[in-house]
């Protein structure tokens, strides 16, 4: 059999909700495939990347309340340029990109990197609440933390509240709530290297582009 395909869970937390206005405060990504395991498809982790980023601008207090990332704790992290590309370079060029309501995290990353004078990526990306929606209809919320939380039993994560809405383990939870979800629907054979992104379309439909974002 083919190499599974390789996917990114990524997060980004940021001072508001608006790209055209507000900034990016940090960035996490997991690189990661699939192997079988006792006959069972989990996930195998390659790689990782987290770092918080100084923003032009003072963090809102409400910003704060939810991701729990003050002014204090970005005053000496690396510029967003060289955070964005050396999350670039993590990334690659054959992974696949997967957020949670990922239109989001998409439009921040492309305002960012063409801010920033950086080349933007050509790797598809794929809302995972997408996939959560049409797999798992029967669930009344569809927000990641609520999903892993019915999940608990499959993905073995036991949830730290202090910890979600930071994006290293939000990226965390979105694997293992991904890799549940896609065990529901699909086969071995659809998370091929070369079948994988024919295969999340039946689903998904056509991926995202950082481009339509720019």
């Amino acid at each position: 059999m083919l190499p599974f395909v390789t996917l990114i869970a990524f997060d980004l937390e940021t001072t508001g909700l608006d790209p055209e206005k507000e900034e990016i405060i940090e960035v996490a990504g997991i690189k990661f495939t699939f192997e079988k395991k006792d006959g069972r498809l989990v996930t195998r982790e390659i790689g990782q990347f987290a770092s918080l980023v100084k923003p032009g601008k003072l963090i809102p207090e409400e910003a704060t309340r939810i991701n729990k990332i003050t002014n204090q704790m970005v005053e000496d992290a690396p510029e967003p340029k060289q955070v964005l590309a050396g999350f670039l370079k993590f990334c690659g060029l054959s992974s696949v990109l997967v957020a949670h309501n990922a239109a989001f995290d998409a439009a921040f990353l492309s305002k960012a990197i063409r801010k920033h004078g950086l080349a933007m990526p050509g790797n598809p990306v794929i809302d995972s609440l997408k996939f959560v929606r049409k797999i798992m209809p029967e669930y009344a919320s569809h927000k990641l933390g609520e999903v892993a939380r019915k999940l608990g039993s499959q993905t073995g994560l036991i949830l730290s509240r202090s910890d979600l809405h930071r994006a290293a383990y939000d990226c965390e939870v979105l694997k293992e709530v991904l890799c549940a979800c896609l065990r529901k629907r699909y086969q071995d054979r659809d998370l091929a290297m070369d079948q994988a992104l024919k295969a999340f379309e039946s689903v998904h439909g056509q991926p995202l582009s950082f481009l339509q974002f720019a």
